[in-house]
């Protein structure tokens, strides 16, 4: 039902810009904001500043932006620039650190959100990691289109002299779009490792098969041609240590329409990428494959080794 009202919420404000000819950038001030919890719509909304857990987002529909707290309360609404002028206020009242050195992205697959990290990200906060899940509109937006907010984001931060990435699915292919541009802030940042779970490196046979099939065309959208082959081998492998983390049953798989073994979504055979570091094979199922305990501890020793075991004592 949340996510049925902010769909209403968002497209009527499209409506009504459309009526009046107004452009969402034309009030300098915020909205008038009650400090409220989100209610959803995850594929509506894009990441453009990332803050300590602060976060800015525009949605896709209306152009609009709103600053939500690390508890997902959303805390000004209106143009980015306002919402900006917003947290630049509440950082100085409440002295909010930026991050420091090391920062780990965590980049979720089609039509999920960055929740769908409940396993790993904890994890990595526990081993001492700072993370930053970022969320992205993957079913609304072209892969080409949600790498320029994730430039952005980028971009803007503070106090973060080293990156790496952990993908999910469409995710893997998210960063590797990402990490082909010749972008600035690759002169400032290095990047230490990408682990990509489940990624359709060259493509799934399964969006092969369903792209342009409605209705699932309309509700996966871009994402979904993203991975099909024609599109997935046109990327180029990361130039940074990266691993791949293949799910699968074993024998036959779990999709009893794909040969060979598969996650359901993914065959294991379609996530392997010449240039890897390493590759590892859990057995799990294509969603919840991130969060096994087997890829966890593999994340932790690849974010820190390049490689998923940990290296043999001399």
């Amino acid at each position: 039902m949340f996510r049925i009202l902010s769909v209403f919420f968002a497209a009527s404000a499209a409506v009504l810009l459309s009526m009046t000819g107004q452009a969402l950038t034309a009030t300098p001030a915020p909205w008038p904001n009650l400090a409220l919890p989100t209610l959803g719509g995850k594929q509506l909304w894009a990441d453009r500043y990332f803050y300590a857990g602060w976060r800015i987002q525009e949605n896709v529909l209306t152009g609009h932006s709103r600053l939500l707290d690390p508890d997902n309360v959303r805390r000004c609404w209106g143009p980015f620039e306002a919402c900006r002028d917003a947290f630049e206020r509440i950082r100085a009242e409440r002295d909010i650190a930026s991050y420091r050195g090391h920062l780990v992205i965590l980049l979720h697959g089609l039509g999920r959100s960055p929740a769908s990290f409940g396993g790993l990200e904890p994890a990595l906060r526990e081993n001492g990691y700072q993370v930053a899940a970022v969320a992205y509109p993957s079913t609304r937006r072209s892969l080409a289109r949600n790498a320029d907010s994730l430039q952005e984001v980028i971009e803007n931060l503070e106090g973060v002299d080293r990156l790496s990435f952990v993908t999910h699915s469409l995710g893997g292919l998210l960063v590797r779009e990402l990490l082909r541009r010749d972008a600035a802030w690759r002169d400032r940042i290095a990047v230490n490792a990408v682990v990509m779970t489940a990624p359709p490196s060259r493509g799934a046979a399964v969006a092969d098969a369903l792209d342009g099939v409605p209705p699932i065309d309309w509700i996966l959208g871009d994402g979904l041609d993203a991975a099909t082959t024609a599109r997935a081998t046109t990327l180029s492998a990361p130039d940074v240590p990266f691993g791949v983390v293949a799910a699968g049953r074993g024998g036959e798989g779990y999709n009893p329409f794909l040969p060979g073994d598969d996650d359901l979504l993914v065959r294991v055979d379609e996530t392997r990428l010449a240039g890897a570091t390493d590759w590892l094979y859990v057995p799990a199922v294509h969603s919840f494959v991130m969060n096994h305990p087997e890829t966890i501890r593999a994340t932790m020793n690849f974010l820190r080794y390049q490689r998923f075991t940990m290296p043999a004592l001399d």
